[in-house]
C-alpha cells in the first residue's frame, strides 16, 4: 500500500530548497555580507517571515547541508546490521548520503570563501554538537550492554561528528575538489586508529 502524499511537507521543502538556490547563487554573485534577508525572500517570491520559518539566520543557509543530515544519519545509522564495528556502520552510513553533492560543494566553498572564521565556527560547533547526539545515541543503542557505556558513547560520538565534520570543512577549504568520500574515510580511520600520526 502506497504512503499518502502530504503535500504541505513537499510546498514546504519545495520553499525551503528554491530559498536556498536563490541564497547560495546570490551569495556566490553579489558576496555574502551585501545580500539581505529581504532580498533573498523577494528573489524566492516569498516574505521574510516565511524565509525565517525555513532558516534561523542568513547563515543557517550556508550550513543547511549538515542540517538536512542530522535526521538521515540518525535513519542510515539504524538500518545498518548490528554485527558491523562501530567505524564501518559509521562510514557505510556516510557513504549512502543521498543529497546532491553538487549543492553540498557549493556550500562548502561559499562557507570557506564568504564567512569569517568565528561566525563558520560557531555555527560549526552547534552542528558537531548535533551530529554528536545522534552518534552517541547511536552508540549508547547499540552497545548498551557494555559497562561504562554512557561515557564510551559521548566521548565516540564526540569523536565521530568531529571527525565527519572536519572532513567536509577541509574538503571545502582545498576547493571542494577532492574525493569527499575518501576524505571522510580518512578522518574516520585517523579516529579508529586511536589517532596514530604515522
Amino acid at each position: 500500500m502506497a504512503m499518502p502524499v502530504n503535500l504541505h511537507a513537499q510546498r514546504s521543502q519545495a520553499t525551503k530548497d528554491a530559498l536556498r538556490r536563490v541564497a547560495l547563487e546570490r551569495f556566490k554573485r553579489d558576496g555574502f555580507a551585501n545580500v539581505t534577508v529581504t532580498e533573498l525572500a523577494a528573489e524566492a517570491g516569498v516574505t521574510e517571515r516565511t524565509f525565517f520559518r525555513h532558516f534561523a539566520t542568513k547563515e543557517a543557509v550556508l550550513f543547511e547541508d549538515y542540517e538536512t543530515q542530522l535526521e538521515w544519519l540518525a535513519e542510515a545509522l539504524a538500518r545498518r546490521p548490528a554485527s558491523e564495528n562501530l567505524f564501518d556502520a559509521v562510514l557505510a552510513s556516510v557513504v549512502s548520503f543521498p543529497h546532491d553533492l553538487e549543492v553540498v560543494r557549493q556550500a562548502a566553498l561559499l562557507r570557506a570563501e564568504l564567512i569569517g572564521g568565528e561566525r563558520a565556527a560557531g555555527h560549526l560547533r552547534v552542528v558537531q554538537a548535533s551530529f554528536a547526539k545522534v552518534l552517541t545515541d547511536f552508540v549508547r543503542s547499540r552497545y548498551n550492554d557494555v559497562p561504562g557505556i554512557a561515557l564510551k558513547a559521548e566521548v565516540a560520538g564526540a569523536a565521530l561528528a568531529a571527525a565527519l565534520v572536519v572532513a567536509v570543512e577541509n574538503w571545502g577549504r582545498g576547493g571542494a575538489t577532492g574525493d569527499i568520500g575518501q576524505i571522510v574515510a580518512d578522518s574516520v580511520n585517523l579516529v579508529r586508529s586511536g589517532l596514530e600520526l604515522q
